[in-house]
C-alpha cells in the first residue's frame, strides 16, 4: 500500500493533468493544501518533493509552488547547448562576475594557493521563467583578469574562452568529467529544483599549451611545468 505522501502526489498529479491549475498557475498554499488532505505540513512536503523531481511543478522561494511549462531537454555537448538535437540560443542567459578567494578545493584543481584571488563567473540558463543550468568559471588572478563578458548565448560561460584569448591566455586543452548527482542546497535554490532532483553535472578544467604537462600532452605539445588553468564547474537539470 502507498504511503500517504504517495497517495497525495497521485491526486496532485491528476488535478495538474486535469488542469485544475494551469501551466504557471500557482499551486494553492502549502498549509491549505495539507489542512485538504488532513496531514502535517511536512508530510505534504514531501509529496511536493515528488511533484519537483519528476519535473510537474517548481518551488519559487518565498513565492510558492507552480505548475511548470513542460521543458525541452537540455543536452551538454561540450562548448555547446542543444535542445531537439540542434544547436540553439533559446532562452535567456544571465550572467554574474565577482572576486572570490580559492579555497582548498579550487586551490588545488587550479594549482594555486589557497586564498589565491579569482574571477568567478555565474551563468545561469533559462527556458521562460524557469532557471534550467547552472555554470561556474574560475580564473585565477595570476593568469588573466578577463573582465566582464558581453551577452553570452550560451549557457555554459563559453564567452569567457574569448575573453582569455583577447588576454593572451588562449585555451588548447580542456579535460571533462561527467557524474549524475543530487545537487547542493545550493543550487537547488538557484534552479528551483529539490535536492532529490538528481542533476548532470559536467566539470571542465581548461589549460593554454604552457599548461599541459601531467594532464595529458596532445602529440607535439610544447609544456613546462603546470601553472594555473580555467575551472568551469557545470550543473544543469533537464526533464
Amino acid at each position: 500500500m502507498a504511503n500517504r505522501y504517495e497517495q497525495i502526489a497521485d491526486d496532485l498529479r491528476r488535478l495538474i493533468a486535469a488542469d485544475t491549475w494551469p501551466v504557471g498557475e500557482r499551486l494553492p498554499a502549502e498549509a491549505e493544501l495539507a489542512a485538504r488532505y488532513r496531514v502535517s505540513t511536512p508530510t505534504l512536503r514531501m509529496s511536493l518533493e515528488l511533484l519537483q523531481g519528476e519535473g510537474l511543478i517548481e518551488k519559487r522561494h518565498g513565492i510558492g509552488n507552480f505548475v511548470r511549462r513542460p521543458g525541452r531537454r537540455v543536452a551538454y555537448a561540450s562548448d555547446r547547448r542543444v535542445l531537439d538535437g540542434r544547436t540553439t540560443a533559446d532562452g535567456q542567459v544571465t550572467h554574474d562576475v565577482t572576486l572570490v578567494e580559492a579555497d582548498g578545493r579550487l586551490a588545488s584543481l587550479l594549482g594555486v594557493r589557497v586564498g589565491s584571488p579569482l574571477t568567478e563567473y555565474v551563468f545561469i540558463g533559462h527556458q521562460g521563467a524557469s532557471p534550467r543550468s547552472l555554470a561556474r568559471v574560475y580564473v585565477p588572478r595570476s593568469v588573466a583578469s578577463p573582465g566582464v563578458p558581453d551577452a553570452d548565448e550560451s549557457p555554459w560561460g563559453d564567452g569567457v574562452r574569448a575573453l582569455l584569448n583577447a588576454e593572451g591566455a588562449e585555451v588548447t586543452f580542456t579535460a571533462e568529467r561527467v557524474t549524475a548527482r543530487f545537487p547542493t542546497a545550493e543550487e537547488a535554490h538557484t534552479l528551483n529544483i529539490s535536492t532529490r532532483t538528481p542533476v548532470l553535472a559536467v566539470e571542465r578544467r581548461s589549460t593554454d599549451a604552457d599548461d599541459r604537462r601531467g594532464r595529458g600532452r596532445a602529440p607535439g605539445a610544447a609544456g613546462r611545468p603546470r601553472r594555473s588553468p580555467v575551472h568551469h564547474p557545470i550543473r544543469s537539470y533537464g526533464d
